[in-house]
C-alpha cells in the first residue's frame, strides 16, 4: 500500500526554507506601468499648436497697420487738405467763385423781398434771398442765387438761377441756354431757343 499523503498537506514549505519570490513585473508592457510623460505624441501636438523657433518663416496672424500716409496725424492732415481743396471747388465751378472768375459783377441785394427792373449793362450776379427780375430786355449775362427767384422779360444771354423755388414765368422768353439748380422749378410756359441744364429735384408745369 502506498503512500498518498502529500509531502505538504498545507500548501506551504516546510519550516527553514524560504517562499518563492513574487514574479516581476514585465517591464516591456506598457500597461503596467505608469503615464509616460513627454511621449511623442504630446511632443508632436505641443509643436503644431505654438512656435517658439526664433526663425519661424510664418507672420503673424495681427499685424498693427496704420492710416497708410505717415502716421495717423498726417493721415487726417491729407484727408482735411483734401476736403478744403473739394469746397473751394464747389464754390468755383458751381457757387459764386464761378461767375466772378468768369467776371461777372456781383450785386448783393440786401432786401428781404428784391426787385430788378433795369438790366444791367455788364455780366452781373445777383444775391439775396427773394429775387423778382423783370427786366423787359437783358443783353448780357444774367445769374441769380437767392432762396425764391421769378424772371420775366427777354433774355438775349445766357442765363443762370439757383434757388430753393425757382419760377419762370409765360413772358420770360430766352435767346440762349438757360442752367436751373432748385429744390423746385415752376415753368409757367417759357420760350427757350437754347438748352435747358442744371438741376432741378422737382418741375411743375
Amino acid at each position: 500500500m502506498s503512500d498518498t499523503t502529500p509531502p505538504f498537506p498545507d500548501h506551504n514549505p516546510p519550516d527553514g526554507i524560504p517562499a518563492p519570490p513574487l514574479p516581476r513585473p514585465d517591464l516591456r508592457d506598457i500597461k503596467h506601468e505608469g503615464p509616460t510623460y513627454g511621449s511623442e505624441k504630446s511632443s508632436k501636438k505641443r509643436k503644431t499648436k505654438t512656435r517658439t523657433h526664433p526663425t519661424d518663416p510664418y507672420e503673424p496672424l495681427k499685424r498693427k497697420r496704420g492710416c497708410g500716409c505717415c502716421g495717423c496725424l498726417g493721415g487726417s492732415l491729407s484727408v482735411l487738405i483734401l476736403l478744403i481743396v473739394a469746397f473751394v471747388s464747389a464754390a468755383t465751378y458751381f457757387g459764386p467763385g464761378r461767375f466772378v472768375a468768369e467776371g461777372y459783377t456781383v450785386v448783393n441785394l440786401k432786401d428781404g423781398e428784391a426787385h430788378v427792373n433795369a438790366a444791367p449793362d455788364e455780366p452781373t450776379l445777383y444775391i439775396g434771398r427773394a429775387v423778382t427780375y423783370s427786366a423787359p430786355l437783358t443783353s448780357v449775362p444774367v445769374a441769380i442765387i437767392a432762396r425764391e427767384i421769378t424772371v420775366s422779360g427777354d433774355f438775349l444771354k445766357k442765363v443762370s438761377l439757383t434757388g430753393a423755388k425757382v419760377t419762370a414765368l409765360s413772358t420770360a422768353r430766352f435767346a440762349e441756354n438757360l442752367k436751373v439748380y432748385a429744390a423746385e422749378f415752376i415753368d409757367q410756359g417759357i420760350t427757350l431757343k437754347g438748352e435747358l441744364s442744371g438741376r432741378v429735384m422737382k418741375s411743375l408745369p
